[in-house]
């Protein structure tokens, strides 16, 4: 369903929005969990990559038991929801990328009806932030890489810390 790709020595995968919507809605909402782990593991080898603490220590078990059996109990999800985001803006600052936004999340969220759609807003957001680094793809004969998109990928600031 998407191209993996290497984001500064994490490995990630690009997606393609409607996709992971579409399969959110038709698995009544199991797909969307094993996206959310998914995208938290990419997140949290992005931030070892970087040597962001913060981003490298993050449990992508946690977030996702915290939102499909903590569902239940109605903060757990919220919280790990929130963190999430965090987490995404965070990795963004990294690549220099649009912010998500927060709000929009949260708006999303709170209206029920559209919470799949929130699977699709964030992997969009993260595919603008993973091309950047597209430079080194792991298929070659499928990835080809511009020498515009290569000169775009930001350099890495391993040293550098997050507000």
């Amino acid at each position: 369903m998407g191209r993996e790709i290497e984001a500064y020595g994490a490995r990630v995968r690009v997606r393609r929005p409607l996709a992971v919507v579409g399969l959110t809605v038709v698995t009544l909402g199991v797909y969307g969990v094993v996206w959310y782990y998914r995208v938290n593991v990419e997140l949290r080898d992005f931030g070892g990559a970087y040597r962001d603490r913060r981003l490298a220590g993050s449990s992508p078990r946690r977030s996702a038991l915290a939102v499909a059996p903590g569902i239940v109990l109605l903060v757990p999800p919220i919280v790990s929801l929130a963190r999430f985001v965090g987490r995404v803006r965070r990795a963004q600052r990294y690549g220099r990328s649009e912010l998500t936004s927060g709000w929009l999340v949260a708006v999303l969220a709170l209206a029920l009806v559209f919470l799949p759609a929130i699977t699709g807003y964030v992997q969009s957001t993260l595919n603008e932030l993973w091309r950047r680094y597209a430079a080194a793809s792991s298929s070659p004969a499928t990835d080809t890489v511009s020498e515009a998109e290569l000169a775009a990928a930001p350099a890495p600031q391993p040293g550098a810390a997050v507000a």
